[in-house]
């Protein structure tokens, strides 16, 4: 039994499936993290940063400076 697909079609699927994957990952590369850009090292203070909470109250990180923080972000779908 022959395969539905012929090996023209199977060739330009694979072809286009390599080109997509190249693409994701030049795009990866050209709008990642700017070089030279660094994580903090443990140990430094984290960057400030604002969120609304669910009670519509702003938060800043820089409110609890001093304090000991647990950051934990997570995502529930």
């Amino acid at each position: 039994m022959r395969h539905p697909m012929g090996p023209m079609r199977q060739g330009r699927s694979a072809c286009l499936a390599g080109l997509l994957v190249a693409g994701v990952l030049l795009a990866e590369i050209l709008l990642g993290a700017p070089v030279g850009a660094a994580a903090p090292a443990e140990g430094d203070p984290a960057p400030d940063f604002a969120l609304t909470l669910f009670s519509a109250k702003a938060f800043r990180l820089s409110d609890l400076k001093g304090k000991p923080v647990l950051v934990n972000f997570f995502a529930s779908w």
